[in-house]
């Protein structure tokens, strides 16, 4: 590969509000890659993505970086997972992993390996070693460009074939469960270990035999350079709510991880009873911020026009709110003379789009909720939740046969 393409620029940000400066997690690199290898390893991505879903290369459960898999999809197998072991009177232990830096702790040997085992062709996996080996970058932070430094390790996270490499290095992580009520999904370097069985005390046992049996995830971290950030390991025990059964510790070697009764996965609160409601408080906090927002910037006599103002509000602040709003939203519906749903919510959505379009049309408080949306041109908020959900359906139900979701769709 043309080496002037293998040296490249790295600024260092600080993130903010953080609470101290002086420890590396506090920065964000950010490396500033030449252009045409940018668009040569677009080139190549889009041949190792044609290959892989061809020959079904990788397992299905792999979510991430592949066309017609999204995040919503990931989240809509786990939720469906929970939900069918509740159906024959099981339960459902969920370990969720954090890999420390899992994209800059990447080994480039290890991964080449991993492509030759999945049958990756010669001339893909050259052009990937001779992409990751030999690079040189340089640290620019304040003003200040440091001398160049080899890089042995990592994948360039941001580059077009970062996405699909990752994919390969953590492929042996899903093949870890071999026995019945053991699985595994993962969206790029966001694993889960699940395990399914009669009580809470059986499922603990499974996750633990993955966790520290011959060529489970402790030793598949050793191997791969990717630590496990065991403090930050999320366990959640997901059982209906009428479930009486009881929840224990999970006593690994190295930490004792008590249940979690909620965690976020891939942007979205998952609680151990999937009535969503933390998800729900979350999503009326961000709208009301975002409305609020909007209208301090956007006053009578100065600041954003009303047309901005809106163009904020759909391209932003709705998409914010309403991020895969299929997974914990239910449109309202009649049947017969009830009305069922996620009624509360909704009526809530209602209340922050009236401050939105009280804050892009200036208009007065007493202005009715329908007269603020169509002067504001804004589909009213059921309308628009129902236009969600509808499309995600639309996505639902045109997924491939080897899908993981189309049996369940």
């Amino acid at each position: 590969m043309y080496k002037p393409w293998k040296s490249f620029v790295t600024v260092v940000l600080r993130k903010p509000g953080k609470p101290r400066y002086d420890v590396p997690k506090a920065y964000r690199p950010i490396a500033l890659l030449n252009t045409m290898w940018k668009v040569l390893t677009a080139v190549v991505t889009e041949q190792l993505t044609f290959l892989t879903e061809k020959h079904q290369l990788l397992l299905a459960n792999h979510f991430g970086g592949r066309p017609g898999c999204t995040t919503t999809d990931a989240m809509h197998l786990l939720a469906n997972t929970i939900k069918t072991s509740w159906r024959v009177g099981k339960v459902t232990s969920a370990l969720f992993l954090d890999i420390e830096g899992a994209f800059p702790n990447a080994v480039p040997s290890r991964l080449e390996h991993n492509l030759h085992n999945h049958r990756i062709p010669r001339k893909i996996v050259d052009f990937i070693h001779n992409m990751l080996w030999g690079r040189v970058t340089a640290l620019k932070f304040n003003g200040y460009m440091s001398q160049p430094i080899a890089i042995d390790n990592r994948i360039g996270q941001g580059d077009p074939l970062s996405m699909g490499m990752y994919q390969y290095y953590n492929a042996d992580l899903l093949d870890i469960p071999k026995e019945e009520g053991k699985s595994t999904m993962a969206y790029v370097d966001d694993s889960v270990m699940i395990a399914i069985v009669d009580t809470f005390q059986e499922t603990h046992e499974k996750l633990l035999s993955m966790m520290t049996r011959e060529g489970g995830v402790a030793e598949w971290s050793t191997e791969h350079n990717s630590p496990l950030e065991y403090s930050k390991l999320a366990l959640v025990d997901f059982a209906h709510s009428s479930s009486s059964k009881q929840r224990d510790l999970l006593n690994l070697p190295q930490i004792k991880i008590h249940p979690s009764k909620s965690t976020k996965y891939l942007g979205v609160i998952f609680d151990q009873n999937l009535n969503w409601k933390e998800q729900h408080a979350r999503t009326i906090g961000k709208g009301t911020s975002w409305a609020m927002q909007i209208k301090r910037l956007a006053k009578p006599t100065w600041g954003l026009t009303p047309s901005h103002a809106r163009k904020l509000y759909i391209s932003v602040a709705i998409p914010r709110m309403l991020y895969a709003i299929d997974i914990w939203c239910v449109p309202p519906y009649e049947n017969g003379q009830r009305q069922h749903g996620t009624i509360k919510l909704t009526g809530q959505l209602v209340t922050i789009q009236r401050a939105g379009a009280l804050a892009i049309t200036g208009g007065l408080r007493t202005s009715a909720t329908d007269a603020l949306d169509a002067t504001a041109f804004l589909l009213p908020a059921a309308i628009l939740v129902d236009k969600w959900c509808h499309k995600a359906a639309l996505h639902l139900v045109m997924l491939p046969e080897k899908h993981p979701l189309y049996g369940i769709v």
